[in-house]
C-alpha cells in the first residue's frame, strides 16, 4: 500500500516581490515523484510554504516537504525536509539572511540532521522578467547517521537562484548550493533544482521539477560501505496557491 506523508508549516519568501507588508501567501502541491540513486522508485510527494512580509525590509520563507513510497510491501522511500529563513535588506541590492532546516532520509544515511547558518547576498537582477541573485556565509550541521553514529561539521556555503518568466502564466525558476566543509577540503555538497510552473486556471498550476545532490563523502552502510554520491528526483505535481 502506497502511502504519502504530508507537512504543514510556515514561514515566507524573498521571491514574493509582490506581497504586501503584513500579508500571508501559501502554496500546496501534490504529484508523483520518480527517484534514483540511493533509492530507485516511483511514489508520491507534498509540498507546502507560504510567504510573509513582516515589513518593507524584512521578509521570510519557509518551506516543508515529504514523501513516502511501499513497493511490494516494503518501504522504498522516506525523506522529510523542512527550511526556514529571514532575509533583511540594507538596500535594493545587499540583504543579509538567518536560515535553518532540518532533514530525515534514511535512504541518505540520516535519521535527523540539522542545519542552522547566516550570510549576506546581493541581488544582481529583480525586474519583470529575470531574477538572479547571490549569497555566501556559514552553515552549521549537526547530524545523526543511521550506523548510530553522529557528528557535526562547518561549512562555508554559497549559493544562487536564477528565475526567468516567461509570461504572467509561465515561469522556470531554479536554484544552486555549494557547501565545503571547513576542516575537511574533501568533503563538499551540491544541491541544484529547477523547475517550470505553468498556470492552468485561477490558482492552480502545473509544476515540473528535477532535483540532483551529489555529495563527495556521503553517509555510510550498515555494512560500512559508502552510499552512492548522487541522488536525483524528478517531480510532476498540480499547485494551488492562495
Amino acid at each position: 500500500m502506497r502511502k504519502v506523508a504530508t507537512m504543514l508549516l510556515c514561514g515566507a519568501a524573498l521571491f514574493a516581490a509582490d506581497i504586501k507588508v503584513g500579508e500571508l501567501k501559501q502554496h500546496i502541491e501534490l504529484g508523483y515523484l520518480g527517484s534514483s540513486g540511493n533509492s530507485d522508485s516511483q511514489t508520491l510527494s507534498a509540498v507546502y510554504s507560504n510567504d510573509y512580509q513582516w515589513s518593507e525590509m524584512t521578509d521570510m520563507h519557509f518551506k516543508a516537504d515529504a514523501y513516502y513510497g511501499e513497493k511490494e510491501g516494503d518501504k522504498t522511500d522516506e525523506r522529510y525536509r523542512a527550511y526556514g529563513i529571514v532575509n533583511h535588506h540594507y538596500s535594493p541590492k545587499w540583504y543579509s539572511y538567518v536560515e535553518a532546516g532540518f532533514l530525515r532520509n534514511p535512504f541518505e544515511g540520516y535519521e535527523q540532521q540539522y542545519n542552522g547558518g547566516l550570510g549576506m547576498g546581493y541581488l544582481f537582477i529583480d525586474d519583470k522578467t529575470q531574477l538572479f541573485k547571490v549569497r555566501g556565509g556559514y552553515q552549521y550541521r549537526w547530524a545523526n547517521f543511521t550506523d548510530g553514529s553522529d557528528d557535526d561539521f562547518h561549512y562555508l556555503k554559497l549559493g544562487a537562484n536564477y528565475n526567468y518568466y516567461f509570461s504572467e502564466t509561465s515561469t522556470l525558476e531554479s536554484e544552486l548550493n555549494f557547501l565545503e566543509d571547513l576542516e575537511s577540503a574533501d568533503d563538499f555538497e551540491t544541491v541544484f533544482r529547477i523547475g517550470v510552473k505553468v498556470l492552468m486556471v485561477e490558482n492552480l498550476s502545473l509544476r515540473v521539477g528535477f532535483e540532483v545532490k551529489y555529495d563527495n563523502t556521503p553517509a555510510l552502510n550498515d555494512d560500512g560501505s559508502e552510499k552512492d554520491t548522487t541522488d536525483t528526483t524528478t517531480t510532476v505535481g498540480i499547485v494551488y496557491d492562495f
